[in-house]
């Protein structure tokens, strides 16, 4: 910031990262704290001579390394969670990402023939028409996969290794909730009710606090089907849509407006059809399986946001995290979104979790340059690592676009490996470098039918979710000084030093148990955790009648 003005490289100071970047920045004029200038290159090939003249590498990571002890136990502190900055606003939280754009995401740059993705690409409409089947009799596992019906079935015959593990994941899914049935549930009171509290009581409550509406769930109660062409203009009520001053100004505002309704970090990008399933649109019948690969012509911007969730029940997993509060918190932000378009006369569709989507997130999130792609299969970000719940608006807005970055995450996770050796599926890929191409594209390859495989055994009030790998994840740190030192000094290294350092530190500072001992009792795993459970989800410290017979394994 510069005499109370976002310093953005252009004279009319409305291209800017940090926009995106300044969670709910409501005002412009607070001071951010800068970095020093010395550490500001002029050019993005900072030479090794050059760098290590700044002070020595060597000798600033020692410094990093010294401060761990206090940096840990300042991540402990209630008073240091990243996305709530030292200001209401937060801007001294977030990451400068102006000196690191580039004209290509990293993994981004197509290698063979680029692919749609197809809707059973996404592994839960593959579970869900799998259970629907079997719950109205029309198939059971007994029958085979050979006379698996529809779509689902292609997709197996074609993977036929994986079938077999969803299957085993039906099973234990069973045990699962016979377990939590038969007493587990009291261990996890506390985690399941707030879950619950979230999920039933916000997310999916149409007529109460859901926001926003979803064609889905309109199309369900009328049988009227809702194309897009219909759907994404019902709150348009101007005849003509009211005409920004420019571009810029379009994005400056939308993106103001999609901090003051809650989220995080947001950019603006051009709507890559790449990155939209086959035969899938919300409103439609099936799900939309006949729409086939139909791109609404108004579908011209994304708008891409997203949230952490908390990070004390984060750090813990499997038992005493949720994905839903931030799942929660990033859909109202979706539904305020759409519907503050609309009132603008713009047509918009909100995108968003849990099963809300006619897009690949991901790739948003790169192309936006909020992101970079990791081992573990999802994006990672520079304030929230791992930790981030994106949504998405589309509509069609003239904006200035956001670019991509490199600011060297997924270099990172070349040499780190912790989310592959924590992960207790074994779903995440040790190769040292991301060699699998998916769709077009080099990729790090989560094996989802495995890492569903956990999800379905997991100590859980609905056997979703475990994200030990974000709880691990080095970048997915609490906003301390030394994760700001961190996150500023390592793109910024062209010897490696920083990041040997602090994956040095990782490992020696912070307890990880292994993979195994994450899983559930009665798979023999001790339902451990990373860190300990926040008090106010250890129900036996709360409650009368809850005999505790376990023992908690993580860090306090």
């Amino acid at each position: 910031m510069k005499n109370g003005k976002t310093d953005t490289g252009k004279k009319d100071g409305m291209s800017i990262v940090s926009d995106p970047a300044n969670y709910k920045k409501h005002e412009m004029d607070f001071n951010e704290p800068q970095i020093d200038e010395a550490l500001k290159p002029e050019k993005s090939d900072v030479s090794r001579r050059n760098f290590l003249k700044l002070g020595g590498v060597a000798a600033a990571t020692a410094t990093v390394a010294g401060a761990g002890a206090a940096g840990f136990k300042i991540g402990r502190s209630d008073d240091a969670y990243t996305g709530y900055g030292r200001t209401y606003q937060g801007g001294d939280m977030f990451f400068n990402r102006e000196p690191f754009r580039v004209k290509t995401a990293a993994m981004m740059e197509p290698v063979g023939k680029v692919e749609r993705p197809d809707r059973y690409d996404f592994i839960f409409d593959r579970i869900g028409e799998i259970i629907g089947m079997i719950q109205k009799g029309v198939w059971h596992p007994g029958m085979g996969l050979e006379k698996l019906p529809g779509g689902v079935g292609d997709y197996y015959r074609k993977h036929p290794d994986k079938y077999p593990i969803m299957m085993d994941s039906l099973q234990k899914y069973g045990k699962s909730r016979e377990d939590w049935k038969n007493g587990k549930h009291l261990r996890y009171t506390l985690s399941a009710a707030y879950t619950e509290a979230l999920c039933q009581g916000g997310m999916y409550n149409r007529h109460g606090a859901t926001i926003p509406e979803d064609p889905d769930d309109v199309f369900k109660e009328t049988g009227k089907p809702i194309p897009p062409e219909e759907w994404d203009y019902r709150h348009v009520k101007r005849e003509k849509p009211m005409e920004f001053k420019s571009p810029q100004h379009a994005a400056k505002l939308i993106k103001r407006m999609a901090h003051l309704f809650g989220t995080s970090i947001v950019a603006i990008g051009k709507f890559d059809p790449r990155f939209m399933f086959t035969n899938k649109m919300r409103g439609m019948p099936n799900g939309g399986a006949e729409w086939g690969g139909k791109v609404p012509e108004h579908w011209k911007s994304i708008i891409v946001f997203g949230v952490p969730m908390y990070w004390d029940q984060t750090y813990s997993a499997i038992g005493y995290c949720t994905s839903y509060d931030a799942y929660f918190r990033s859909r109202v932000t979706a539904g305020l979104l759409e519907r503050f378009i609309n009132e603008l006369g713009y047509p918009a569709r909100a995108q968003f979790p849990g099963y809300h989507y006619e897009i690949m997130m991901e790739p948003q999130l790169l192309l936006t340059g909020l992101a970079e792609y990791s081992r573990s299969g999802m994006v990672m970000v520079p304030e929230l690592g791992c930790n981030v719940r994106p949504a998405a608006v589309v509509t069609n807005i003239d904006f200035e676009y956001d670019q991509p970055i490199s600011v060297k995450m997924s270099e990172f996770c070349m040499k780190c490996k912790i989310c592959a050796e924590a992960c207790p599926s074994g779903a995440i890929s040790f190769e040292d470098e991301p060699n699998t191409v998916v769709r077009g594209f080099k990729r790090w390859k989560l094996d989802e039918e495995k890492c569903y495989n956990q999800w379905a055994s997991g100590q859980t009030v609905d056997a979703l979710g475990c994200r030990v790998c974000i709880g691990v994840c080095p970048y997915s740190r609490k906003n301390t000084w030394i994760h700001t030192i961190s996150r500023e000094l390592e793109p910024r290294d062209p010897t490696g030093l920083v990041a040997d350092g602090l994956l040095a530190m990782q490992k020696n500072f912070f307890r990880i148990p292994k993979g195994q001992d994450f899983q559930s009792d009665w798979l023999g795993g001790k339902e451990d955790v990373y860190h300990n459970p926040p008090w106010y989800l250890r129900a036996e410290e709360v409650f009368e009648g809850i005999e505790k017979t376990w023992e908690y394994h993580g860090m306090s």
